[in-house]
């Protein structure tokens, strides 16, 4: 049995019922998108720290040298800039398909950020083992199944949010289909390839390397029932 219309809201505004009944309030976005971005934004910026620069000995004579030799710390860098910068696109891209939020979505945004703040540390890792072969198997194996997790993170996102009705009523089924079965094929092969790299290390670095090669595709166009809805700060 529905609960009964608030007795104190005014006359001429209609009766609010939350449609995620246990939920909590159900809410917009906005914040949680601020949110998401701030972590974005530190993750991404936070890998320029790694960069040292190296001492200036006989009054830097040798500084091109040195800085060659800093390469792994510089492509730790580029790759995980690369790694977040992919995730921040498509996550913003995103925004345009969730309208509300919940409890549970946001527990599970909450992890799929977790995994992108943590994720410059396994590709620093693998970098720097580029110039230790004794240790680019275990660097391979901590990379990829760290990448197998933040694409778990998403997938456990995107499946939350669809199920607890977050996503845009308005999107056509179809392309909501889509989706739906893209971000589980991304998230097999990413799963695949930290199984595989267990037996064959570089078999399974390649692998998770297509996986984020995938991701350089622009999304699908959302196709909606009836009309698109205004883009944020169209009046």
């Amino acid at each position: 049995m529905p609960a009964p219309a608030p007795t104190s809201a005014p006359a001429d505004e209609p009766v609010r019922r939350d449609a995620h009944e246990g939920e909590g309030a159900t809410r917009g976005t906005n914040r949680m998108e601020a949110f998401a971005d701030g972590v974005f934004a530190i993750a991404f910026t936070l890998s320029i720290f790694n960069l040292v620069l190296p001492e200036l000995g006989r009054e830097g004579a040798n500084l091109g040298r040195d800085l060659l030799a800093e390469w792994p710390q510089t492509l730790g860098y580029a790759a995980s800039c690369f790694v977040i910068g992919l995730y921040w696109i498509h996550h913003h891209f995103s925004g345009a398909i969730y309208r509300t939020t919940g409890h549970w979505f946001l527990i599970a945004t909450t992890l799929f950020l977790t995994m992108i703040g943590y994720i410059a540390f396994p590709v620093r890792t693998f970098a720097a083992s580029l110039a230790h072969p004794e240790a680019q198997r275990d660097a391979a194996v901590f990379l990829v199944t760290s990448l197998a997790l933040v694409s778990c993170s998403w997938l456990l996102k995107w499946t939350i949010g669809n199920r607890h009705g977050h996503v845009d009523a308005r999107l056509e089924q179809g392309y909501v289909a889509r989706l739906t079965r893209r971000y589980r094929l991304v998230t097999a092969w990413n799963v695949a390839a930290a199984v595989l790299v267990w037996a064959e290390w570089r078999v399974g670095i390649v692998m998770a390397l297509l996986g984020l090669v995938i991701k350089l595709r622009p999304p699908e166009t959302p196709r909606y029932q009836t009309e698109a809805p205004p883009i944020e700060g169209e009046s």
